[in-house]
Parts: structure tokens; sequence; C-alpha cells
């Protein structure tokens, strides 16, 4: 007989509350079921924020066979790690002391042993939202029921998959374990969203080992020199280097996934980021450093819109005539875009559109 055992609703990614909202559907049943456990002590771990889940429990009342445990949830991610879900009964701070060791520590899918997954899929999806697949499936299969806005480019499956797959993966087979799916298309840059998965690590990150919190730290810090345009070629060798290491080495699975992350973004787009150094190139013009921003001399009705928008002086012209950005004072902020309604500024990048090097009357 278990001593205790955990329901565990604290949603990993706030954009996917699975557990949440599967326990909502079926509250009922659930409490039943949990009931007639052979546990000793019973406990509900759940978002205190979560106003349907407070609802809900101000409707059905105290239950002296469950405890219901409320939890700040700042970083989410460790509430991923069982044996940091357990510190939270013992009334600690729910920090990762390893990885679960099969730990009576339960998802709404795990308790009830489901052999489907529900997953929330965002990013560039044309079909965005809830869906569920079979536990093991593959990546084609997933696609077909979300597609992509634009040409597919990969998929990312979140903590604690921690996995970018690209074409060459479309038929593998993987058990789905996270709840969330981000659909990248050919508007999408790798090292972009590399960075902001990164750069949502550390923020997850407890801090208490060196390969976990360091190793993020410096995933982190080599990215955002790639995605600035100060990356060397090196940086891509230092990456793998510290994340086979990290993957292994980290005290728990947060640590393992960030870079597992990076090494499969490797494995399978390094081309494209690499392209970043060695030709100074980011293929979707997404990476500010990396783009310029041009003013189409067939387009422009010399309106200064744009002139205005532009904080930094760096469009010269005036009205009726075509405007001209000065590429040297230019720091890719974008405004001037937004501020045109002729549509006659475009982003560019290793290919440029011949524009006037200086400004000249409209037509």
């Amino acid at each position: 007989m278990s001593e205790y055992m955990i329901y565990n609703l604290v949603p990993t990614f706030s954009e996917a509350p699975v557990s949440l909202d599967l326990f909502l559907k079926e509250a009922s049943q659930v409490i039943d079921a949990l009931k007639s456990s052979k546990a000793d002590k019973k406990y509900i771990v759940y978002p205190k924020q979560h106003k349907e889940m407070t609802q809900y429990l101000q409707q059905a009342g105290e239950n002296e066979d469950i405890v219901y445990l409320p939890v700040e949830t700042g970083g989410a991610f460790v509430f991923g790690n069982k044996t940091a879900v357990v510190r939270v009964i013992q009334g600690e701070k729910p920090l990762p002391t390893g990885v679960d060791h099969g730990l009576p520590v339960f998802s709404a899918e795990e308790f009830a042993a489901a052999d489907t997954k529900t997953v929330v899929i965002g990013g560039n999806a044309k079909k965005k939202g809830t869906f569920t697949f079979a536990k093991t499936t593959t990546p084609r299969a997933i696609l077909e029921q979300c597609s992509s806005v634009k040409e597919w480019k990969g998929m990312y499956f979140g903590y604690p998959m921690g996995r970018m797959v690209g074409a060459g993966q479309l038929d593998e087979e993987l058990e789905l374990t996270t709840d969330y799916i981000h659909i990248f298309d050919e508007t999408d840059c790798v090292l972009d969203q590399l960075f902001k998965i990164a750069n949502r690590y550390s923020k997850e990150s407890c801090g208490r080992c060196v390969y976990g919190f360091e190793g993020v730290t410096q995933i982190n810090m080599i990215l955002s020199d790639l995605v600035q345009k100060k990356g060397k070629t090196e940086d891509i060798e230092l990456l793998l280097d510290l994340c086979i290491v990290m993957e292994t080495q980290a005290l728990c699975d947060i640590g393992a996934s960030a870079a597992r992350t990076v090494l499969t973004a490797l494995q399978n787009f390094r081309e494209e980021i690499e392209e970043h150094v060695a030709k100074k190139n980011c293929r979707a013009a997404v990476c500010a450093r990396y783009v310029t921003y041009h003013i189409l001399a067939d387009l422009c009705t010399g309106c200064t819109d744009c002139v205005d928008a532009c904080e930094d002086d760096a469009i010269l012209g005036k009205k009726k005539f075509v405007h001209v950005i000065d590429q040297d004072e230019c720091v890719q902020c974008g405004a001037c875009m937004e501020a045109c309604e002729e549509g006659a500024i475009v982003k560019a990048g290793a290919v440029k559109p011949k524009t006037p090097k200086k400004p000249v009357p409209c037509g």
C-alpha cells in the first residue's frame, strides 16, 4: 500500500492546462476514483490562481478523504518533475531533487492510464487548440491534423520531451509526453525560436545545479550572440559539447530537456543555424540584426509618415520625394514598416531590392 498519492493538476505550460481541463470535465468521477485508492493520504495539487478550479472546490466543499493543495506557479516546469511535487506536500518549495524514480505522482492522463495523449498545438498552425493523439504517434500524424499556415518547416515538442523535428523525422515514431507542441513554418527562423525556447528554460530553471542553471545560462548567452550577429563558427561546436554533457549530468529533467532541444535543433536544422554565422543571413528574415529595411521607389508616395515614425533619424526624404533609409543609422526596429500605409517598405535578407541611393521626386 502506498503511503500517499498525488494528483497533479499544475500545468507545465500555462498555455496548455491539459490535466486541469480533463479534471474539470470529469471531476466527480475522478474524485470517486481517488477516494477508492488504497493510498493512506491523497492530495490534489492545483494552481492557486486558476479561477475555475477554485470555483469548483468552493461548490464541492471539503472532502475529508482528499487534501487540496493550492500552489503559486511562478515557474511551472518544476511541477512536471515528480520529486518537486512531492516536496510540496511536505510543506517545502517545489525544487527537484532528481528524476521521478516512479513516485506516486500522476497527471490526469497518467491516473486514468490513458493510451492517448491530449496536447495543445500553437505557433504557426492552421488549426490551433486542443488535440488528442495516440500516445505513440508520428509528427506526420500530428501535422495532418493541424497543418501549417505556410509551408511547414518544423515542430517543437515542449518539456519534458524537448525535441525539435524537421522534414527528415516526419515518420519517426515517438511517445508523446508533453502537453504543448509548437508548429514552425517558412516564416519562422529556427535560431530565433530556439533562443526564445532557451530563454524560457532560463526562467523555469530552479537554479540548484551547475549543469541545469549555468548550462542554460551559457546556452542563452551563445544563442543571444548568434541572434545578434555576434556569433562565431566555434559557437556551434561549443553548444554541442555543452549540451551533450548537460543532457546526462543535469540534476533533473528540466536541464536535460533544455539540452536535448538544442541538440535536436542542431541535428535537424544545422545548415539554417550555421548560415547566420557563415553567410550572415537569416533565411526567414526574422532575426533583426540580419535584416535590412528598404523603401521601394515605385510604391513610395513621399508622405513622410515613415520619417516621423523613425526615432533614430535614419530616413532621408521630404514631401513628394521617395524616401531612403540610411543603413548605417537604421537599428532595424521596424517602426517605419508599421507606419507605411502604402506597403512601400520591405524587409530583406541576403538579397536586397534596388532602391535609390538618395531621395528623388516621386513618380
